[in-house]
């Protein structure tokens, strides 16, 4: 990890697809499916065309292998790819409880090599 990286945990890469519903009424379209990027202890990012807005809570629900986990997230950060319809998020899962995200102790033990 770099040394201006402010991230409280290393991300490893993930391929997964995702559903977010967001929480209130701040989008005309609450539902958007999205690609997983990357994930950490802390959190998750993904790649969608429909971005929540920041601060926003999203019910996230992500596939990986045979199981749907359903997580309460909040967005920190939203970034769109270049010109494009594409959107970068970040969502914060330090919410939840130990249960809902055990699942991640098996992906990081997957993961034996974490981004930089």
């Amino acid at each position: 990890m770099a040394h201006d990286d402010r991230r409280r945990s290393p991300r490893v890469r993930v391929a997964a697809i995702a559903s977010m519903k967001t929480c209130g009424s701040l989008n005309a379209n609450d539902q958007a499916l999205c690609a997983v990027l990357d994930l950490s202890r802390h959190g998750i990012g993904v790649e969608t065309g429909q971005p929540p807005s920041p601060g926003q809570g999203v019910l996230l629900r992500i596939a990986l292998d045979d199981r749907i986990h359903e997580l309460k997230t909040r967005v920190t950060r939203v970034e769109r790819r270049g010109s494009s319809h594409f959107y970068r998020v970040g969502l914060d899962w330090s919410h939840c409880s130990p249960a809902q995200l055990a699942f991640l102790d098996e992906v990081l033990a997957a993961q034996t090599k974490p981004l930089v």
